[in-house]
């Protein structure tokens, strides 16, 4: 049932159909004329059919030699494709992957895409750079990481970003807190509010306060400390509330220690993207870190992952 044909035959015949000359394929190949036209000779009695017409003057496809050229310029094609494939993924073992991240997807992204990475390529080098979004920005257009992952808004004027999902910012308050209590935060008591935020110098928070603004309100932090967890843990011993995304508290607010509630009348939602250098094409492995990301990224925000 299967007999395959010969790749080198292949090769032959689209030369000589490419060129419309046995001694010209010859010379592209490297081969004597004699060799070119035994290998034709060959293929043709393999497949039961002449693929060329000939005279004292020219060659000319037969109709199977016409059929018969676009099926081996495709595979001839993919077996180059296979080459270079191959040739990735014996090297990536031995590449550097320098990613940049901000904290929260350092907490929650990068761990769990990098243990699939690994499964792959136990071997591989990584180097993670983090900071807020302007930070990462500036990384990426010096060359310094390879992949970035943050959110991001209308300042980021690259092109090429790939989006990963979007998340909901929200109130995040003790049980005891008088809101948790009466099932509704109150936007215009936000002043008296002690606030724990991330990073006053990145985009969320500017985020944040272009939201509150249609309040006639600013976020004043009572607290800046750029890790999530912490955060939530100063909201559970009721230090403050703090404003995060809704999947980062799936787990508290499902046991009781931790209450979520909207900033105001409608969400404010938050992009995230995973930006590539400009200086250079993404490689294999590059290429395929972006897509474990993304489905890592996306399981998080939906609740697929606790």
């Amino acid at each position: 049932m299967h007999n395959p044909l010969d790749t080198r035959q292949l090769l032959n015949f689209s030369e000589i159909a490419n060129t419309g000359s046995i001694r010209k394929a010859a010379m592209q190949l490297n081969l004597t004329t004699s060799a070119v036209s035994h290998s034709l000779k060959k293929l043709e009695e393999d497949l039961g059919c002449k693929l060329f017409t000939r005279d004292t003057r020219k060659i000319k496809l037969t109709y199977a030699g016409i059929r018969l050229q676009s099926y081996a310029n495709e595979l001839l094609i993919s077996l180059s494709k296979a080459r270079y494939l191959i040739n990735e993924w014996s090297d990536a073992d031995h590449q550097i992957l320098r990613i940049g991240a901000t904290n929260a997807a350092c907490q929650y992204i990068i761990p769990l895409a990098l243990r699939e990475l690994k499964e792959s390529f136990p071997s591989m080098n990584i180097q993670i750079i983090t900071g807020n979004s302007y930070r990462l920005l500036e990384c990426l257009d010096d060359n310094v990481v390879d992949i970035a992952i943050y959110p991001s808004g209308s300042f980021d004027k690259r092109k090429g970003n790939i989006p990963i999902g979007s998340d909901s910012l929200e109130f995040i308050v003790n049980p005891m807190h008088p809101w948790a209590i009466s099932n509704k935060s109150d936007i215009h008591e936000i002043d008296s509010q002690r606030i724990i935020v991330t990073d006053t110098k990145d985009y969320t928070f500017d985020l944040v306060n272009q939201y509150l603004r249609g309040y006639n309100k600013s976020v004043m932090p009572f607290i800046e400390i750029t890790n999530e967890e912490m955060i939530k843990r100063l909201v559970e011993l009721d230090i403050g509330i703090g404003i995060l995304p809704d999947w980062t508290v799936k787990k508290e607010t499902q046991n009781g220690s931790l209450r979520a509630l909207p900033l105001g009348r409608r969400k404010l939602r938050r992009h995230w993207v995973v930006a590539h250098s400009q200086h250079k094409e993404a490689n294999f492995i590059e290429t395929l870190f972006i897509g474990i990301t993304k489905n890592v990224a996306q399981s998080l925000f939906s609740g697929l992952v606790k």
